[in-house]
């Protein structure tokens, strides 16, 4: 049975879009332009000053590898936009989501842009494959034996004449040989069975199968999508929407899995011995706030204007500020379930984790201030800011806290990416990773803008799954 209106009339064949209106996207395409530039400058700027700042062959490699450590953190954050975008698109055909539909352009548009995540993808596999410039110790398994070693050296040489830290650096040495014999025992183990998950060969393969089927999903949702949007058959629409829930429903099951897989392998595996069952869903929870955001920014900006002014009630705005509430409050449970779990066990090693990015050498370090700051700004202020009506329905303010948010979503890749790095100095090397981020957003930015306009930028034919959309009210 049709969800359309009945007796709705057929136009000819031929008959052009009812909205054909487009936004001017030459402002946001200067702004892509200026993010790529700057964001690349500083990370090439900081990088090569923080590889002349190292002393001795063990930092002078870690300096070097610490490209591809930044590079990683802005292809993570960007990874988000196409895979989180997939998601909520699968969810809106599931669920008939009203901001489902007025985002889906944004969202199609997102998700084609995977094969330029893949060609972003492809430094990261040339720099483990070539393993001297790899991010993963896993890939470098000499290097991580010789580094263990020379801390080993320096913790037990601080301070001799301090009984106290004497005992701590005698612990953190025991502590540190218990590491360095289980990463001889994994590399025997690799070299054993070199096609181990945490593998060249593993990691090829692996990542062929992520980005197959999160590209088999997105190639079908764009295609039938556009099939149905261009229809002005009800009965055709019908049809298409049928097949888009069905495709969605096992597509999501399958999206969990090989996110899961993606956020294991290639963010988890940067810590040695770290394993966190509820990673996985940060991850995923992080894509789709990030995504979220993004859209509900990129759509305000253009709701009052045509042809989404005529189908804009304020109940979708509130929807979609009551959702980056519900992202922002999920973010908040997993990320305090990880700690305290990773706290009850207190397991050697699953501690280095957080240890990494709380306490350095016994003093508060630049990361500690990170984590204060992110229970404060990625939690507290959204979710008071989100609880006013007042707030949620004025379209600046909320597009304010979105991109807010987007920045705080950012801060939080960088906080799992970043601290994994070894450090030799106080040189801000945390720079390099907003330049990354900010260098490939704003390729990423451009080649999106280019798929947007791909497109009408509403399907209007669909407009009779909105409540009260067949009434064209102004407002």
């Amino acid at each position: 049975m049709s969800t359309a209106p009945a007796g709705a009339p057929t136009p000819p064949a031929g008959t052009p879009p009812a909205h054909t209106d487009q936004p001017n996207w030459s402002g946001y395409t200067r702004v892509a332009l200026i993010m790529a530039v700057v964001g690349w400058v500083l990370f090439a700027v900081v990088g090569f000053a923080n590889i002349g700042a190292a002393e001795g062959d063990v930092a002078k490699h870690d300096s070097k590898s610490r490209f591809m450590v930044a590079y990683l953190s802005g292809f993570t954050y960007w990874l988000s936009l196409p895979v989180g975008a997939l998601a909520l698109l699968m969810i809106r055909y599931v669920a008939k989501t009203s901001w489902g539909l007025l985002l889906t352009r944004p969202l199609e548009a997102a998700t084609r842009t995977l094969p330029l995540t893949v060609v972003l993808f492809v430094p990261i596999v040339i720099a483990v494959a070539t393993h001297d410039l790899s991010p993963y110790w896993w890939s470098q398994p000499d290097h991580a034996a010789a580094h263990d070693t020379h801390d080993v050296k320096n913790e037990a040489s601080d301070d001799p004449g301090n009984k106290r830290q004497q005992a701590d650096k005698i612990g953190k040495l025991h502590l540190n040989k218990a590491i360095t014999d289980r990463q001889e025992a994994e590399r025997k183990e690799r070299d054993e069975n070199i096609y181990g998950y945490l593998s060249l060969p593993g990691f090829l393969v692996n990542s062929a199968i992520v980005f197959g089927v999160w590209g088999t999903l997105i190639f079908f949702l764009n295609k039938w999508g556009k099939e149905t949007s261009d229809s002005k058959d009800p009965r055709v629409v019908d049809r298409g929407l049928i097949k888009l829930q069905n495709i969605s429903g096992p597509g999501l099951i399958l999206f969990a899995i090989f996110t899961t897989s993606a956020a294991t392998q290639w963010t988890m595996s940067l810590e040695p011995g770290w394993s966190s069952t509820m990673f996985p869903v940060i991850f995923a929870v992080n894509t789709f706030l990030t995504t979220l955001t993004f859209g509900v920014a990129l759509f305000l900006l253009i709701a009052d204007k045509p042809p989404f002014k005529g189908f804009m009630r304020p109940k979708f705005q509130l929807d979609m500020a009551t959702l980056m509430l519900v992202f922002t409050l999920f973010w908040s449970y997993t990320s305090f379930s990880q700690f305290m779990l990773v706290w009850i066990g207190n397991l050697p090693e699953e501690i280095p984790f957080f240890l990494k990015r709380s306490n350095e050498h016994g003093n508060r370090s630049f990361w500690w201030f990170v984590s204060a700051a992110l229970i404060a700004l990625h939690f507290a202020l959204p979710f008071v800011l989100l609880l006013f009506r007042s707030i949620k329905l004025h379209p600046k303010r909320l597009r304010c806290v979105a991109l807010y948010l987007m920045v705080i979503c950012a801060v939080d890749v960088i906080w799992w990416v970043a601290p994994s790095a070894p450090v030799h100095n106080s040189f801000p090397t945390y720079l390099m990773d907003v330049g990354a981020v900010l260098g490939v957003g704003g390729i990423w930015l451009l080649y999106f803008v280019y798929q947007l306009k791909q497109r009408d930028i509403f399907p209007d034919n669909q407009a009779f799954l909105l409540p009260e959309g067949h009434h064209h009210e102004q407002h």
